[in-house]
């Protein structure tokens, strides 16, 4: 069996502090919605069109929006958000 460096040995708890920090980052956010698609989404499509619209709606009520940070539909969410006066959260691994 292949041993493991030292720092190897502790990388569960590097990665038990990340969801730590999120969690902790999130804590205060609110109502919120997820949405994510797809990252290949063009602005011109239909997909693209109704999450922005989605997204702003949802601001407008208050929601913050959570993405995965990304392009395509991730990136309407946001901008839809930001149009809506809302809080746009994306997130990423």
């Amino acid at each position: 069996m292949e041993e493991f460096s030292g720092g190897e040995t502790w990388r569960v708890f590097r990665i038990m502090s990340e969801f730590v920090e999120g969690f902790e980052s999130l804590k205060d956010l609110g109502p919120a919605i997820s949405i994510f698609g797809s990252a290949r989404t063009k602005k011109d499509e239909w997909p693209y069109k109704t999450a922005m619209k989605v997204a702003e709606m949802l601001a407008r009520r208050g929601f913050a929006v959570i993405s995965g940070g990304g392009p395509g539909v991730m990136e309407a969410a946001n901008r839809g958000a930001r149009l809506g006066k809302g809080v746009s959260v994306g997130l990423n691994i």
